[in-house]
């Protein structure tokens, strides 16, 4: 009777050791970004969901299930599997994270008219009718003439550059450290929140709502069709609440000024990425592809971002350090 008193007593610490062993696995397989990274397609796979059942539908909804296997096998691979060189998980790792995150923008072409066939257009022109008095994309075709429609379309097209140049660079060629985490985590803050808000506030634009009031098409050269192309080309079409264009430049900004703080090298890049940025954010409107509200939200997420990551990557940090647990970026 003794012994089998003994062995129910004993059972509830034996349930709760392997109750933290596990938590403590989970904890130190998955970080942060990768949270981020899974609620986000978890969300869209949620929305997905509760739509009827169509070719588009469907193939979104694989797509989103096949990212989440993705990022669920680069976490295995990354850090779970022993034996695998760390060169190996090293790459895998960074490959899925940012191939999850292009892919998904990539195919929000099919998937916002799926989970939002509707527009907001007109509550979007009344805002800013009502903090403006007039639409600003309408206000600035006066100065549509092609030096200036050049001008701008050159910075416009430089997103894809920017955005391309940093991620190499923080994700690639920057010493893992917890500026790294923070990048991630800023990124994928302001690509998440973003893309949720043009499934919440779809919309087509100015171009095109407001086609008929303009006095004519813009007046470009060879950057507008530049532009124009790889709108036509890649662009999801209702993605203007909150603008992208604006706020990613902007985290980036933010980002390096941040490191600037402490690490010299980063202060030329800041002053480039804000000059750039500034170019970008005029020429969503000038362009007609925003409306001033979508810029002024895309503003807020850059800087909500630009608080909450360092912070957040700090904190992990410290929590994993505590915990004996491996770095977001270590896969030695």
């Amino acid at each position: 009777m003794r012994a089998s008193e003994e062995h129910v007593e004993g059972a509830p610490a034996q349930i709760t050791a392997m109750q933290g062993g596990w938590l403590k696995f989970l904890l130190g397989s998955f970080t942060v970004q990768d949270v981020i990274l899974l609620v986000y397609l978890t969300v869209v796979r949620l929305l997905l969901a509760q739509r009827h059942a169509t070719a588009d539908q469907v193939s979104c909804a694989r797509t989103t299930e096949l990212c989440i296997g993705v990022i669920f096998g680069a976490v295995l691979i990354g850090r779970v599997i022993p034996g695998i060189p760390p060169l190996v998980r090293k790459i895998v790792y960074r490959v899925s994270i940012v191939g999850v995150l292009l892919q998904n923008y990539l195919v929000l072409r099919w998937l916002l008219p799926v989970v939002r066939p509707d527009s907001v257009d007109g509550t979007l022109l009344r805002i800013d009718e009502a903090i403006f008095g007039r639409e600003p994309a309408l206000v600035l075709e006066a100065f549509n003439v092609r030096p200036v429609v050049e001008w701008f379309s050159f910075f416009y097209f430089s997103y894809f550059l920017i955005g391309a140049t940093y991620m190499i660079v923080g994700v690639w060629l920057t010493k893992p450290s917890r500026r790294t985490t923070a990048f991630a985590i800023g990124t994928l803050l302001v690509f998440g929140i973003g893309q949720l808000g043009y499934m919440a506030v779809p919309g087509y634009g100015p171009h095109q709502y407001l086609a008929q009031q303009f006095k004519g098409p813009i007046n470009g050269g060879f950057f507008w069709g530049c532009v124009w192309d790889t709108v036509q080309a890649g662009s999801a079409m209702k993605d203007i609440f909150p603008s992208l264009h604006t706020a990613v430049p902007t985290w980036f900004t933010l980002h390096a000024l941040h490191n600037a703080k402490t690490d010299r090298r980063w202060r030329w890049p800041a002053l480039v990425t804000g000059f750039f940025a500034a170019n970008i954010i005029f020429s969503t409107v000038f362009l007609r592809w925003h409306y001033a509200i979508d810029v002024l939200v895309g503003l807020t997420l850059a800087f909500t971002a630009g608080t909450l990551a360092p912070i957040i990557a700090r904190r992990e940090e410290e929590w994993r350090l505590a915990r004996g647990l491996r770095g977001a970026w270590v896969f030695d």
